[in-house]
């Protein structure tokens, strides 16, 4: 008998933020959010020109929860789906918006996941 050594990746909405983006803990209400409606998220640094539209189009598509979360160096926060173009975001926030938003926009994620209404 063969054993084979499987590479086993959690399903996971990506978050995907800029590189030069020094305060992280801003974003914790996002992911307190998607925690509450018990989604995992993987969190990566990417290239810090992009954009929060391209980075959210480019984590949806990465995700295997076809769900993006984007942030880019001003704190623009953007969510999408897969299934949505690069410029037609289904969110859009701040990373200065008050912690409810933030916490809103996370859980929302997790709502799309799921399918339910969101808050």
């Amino acid at each position: 008998m063969v054993m084979r050594h499987f590479e086993y990746d959690k399903p996971t909405i990506c978050l995907y933020h800029s590189s030069n983006l020094e305060d992280l803990t801003k974003f914790n209400e996002i992911l307190w959010g998607l925690e509450e409606e018990g989604i995992p998220c993987k969190v990566l640094s990417k290239e810090d020109s992009l954009n929060s539209e391209d980075l959210s189009y480019m984590a949806s598509q990465d995700s295997k929860l076809a769900v993006g979360i984007g942030i880019d160096n001003s704190g623009k926060v953007t969510l999408t789906l897969n299934k949505l173009k690069k410029d037609k975001p289904l969110f859009t926030i701040s990373l200065d918006d008050d912690d409810k938003a933030l916490r809103a926009l996370g859980a929302n994620a997790g709502r799309l996941v799921k399918g339910i209404a969101f808050k």
